[in-house]
């Protein structure tokens, strides 16, 4: 593909040979003759142009020199748009594999990809484009929206953890109710996500999920939340829209995290947080305030020695 064509891709900047062949993408360290290399800090931009690489995309005001270059106001999404014009394109047999075991009353929606080993229970909808990976569980009642991804191992649908004590003895509730995946979501590897009490769990559209992350039963988790991986949450919670979670972070259930929130990594999230709020710690409070706690934390010894 010639760098002009790439151009045209990220609606960048074009310095240097606009004919140059690019047959590749590579890390600054790895990089060849026709590959291209990727600056998304300007601090590897020195790197990148010592690097084998035939040209390189890069900050909008970066200075280049000897290297072919795509000046773009936002590598991240820059490396997303080029990667897909080279991401290996799976090969599919269309139609059912005679080992695959398809009730009668079951309609196959367009476009949709279930690989070996997966089990879809009754009365559940996928939507159109919807890729299901191996070993992926999707329980009853579960609907899920197009161009939704499931990774291998997801259990989508588990019962919700619902008890009544009796003395001494637990007493099972009936998990009765359902889950709802909208549109454009995408559940990583060994995410469960819990059917609903009464009512359902619903995982907004274009969320994104990372690996071994827990939804309990009657979570609502708003529009394009990003949540990293394993992170918990108790029953009942909500997240409102554009909510960032960072990694192992746990929730209180019948909270509500508002919109555009960032939940630090490790934070326990307690009581309810209001929108656009920056939070970390446990309980997670404002994050300015936890680092100023920290930073006296941090000199208690040294004044504990001064006081003996």
């Amino acid at each position: 593909m010639k760098l002009k064509d790439l151009a045209k891709v990220v609606s960048g900047k074009l310095v240097g040979d606009e004919n140059l062949e690019i047959s590749g993408v590579a890390p600054i360290e790895e990089a060849r003759n026709k590959d291209l290399v990727f600056v998304l800090d300007s601090k590897f931009l020195a790197s990148a142009l010592k690097s084998g690489a035939a040209a390189l995309v890069a900050p909008a005001d970066s200075k280049i020199k000897g290297k072919a270059a795509l000046l773009v106001a936002n590598p991240r999404l820059a490396l997303a748009q080029i990667l897909h014009r080279f991401a290996p394109k799976n090969q599919f047999i269309k139609g059912k594999h005679k080992t695959a075991v398809v009730a009668d009353s079951t309609k196959i929606g367009k476009r949709v990809t279930i690989y070996p080993f997966v089990f879809i229970g009754e009365n559940c909808e996928i939507g159109d484009d919807t890729i299901i990976y191996p070993s992926a569980t999707i329980h009853d009642r579960v609907k899920i929206g197009r161009r939704v991804i499931v990774h291998s191992g997801a259990r989508i649908g588990v019962d919700g953890y619902g008890y009544v004590q009796q003395g001494s003895h637990h007493i099972k509730i009936p998990q009765i109710g359902n889950v709802i995946i909208e549109d454009d979501v995408e559940i990583y590897a060994n995410v469960c996500i819990s059917r609903a009490t009464i009512g359902s769990t619903i995982i907004g559209s274009g969320t994104k999920i990372d690996n071994l992350s827990h939804v309990a039963h009657n979570c609502k988790i708003g529009k394009d939340c990003a949540i990293v991986s394993l992170v918990g949450f108790a029953g009942s919670v909500t997240l409102k829209d554009h909510v960032y979670v960072a990694g192992q972070a746990g929730f209180n259930g019948h909270i509500t995290v508002g919109e555009n929130t960032v939940v630090m990594a490790k934070a326990g999230v307690t009581k309810d947080i209001p929108d656009n709020s920056v939070v970390s710690g446990f309980p997670a409070i404002d994050h300015k305030k936890d680092l100023e706690i920290q930073a006296i934390l941090r000199k208690l010894p040294e004044l504990y020695q001064k006081l003996k």
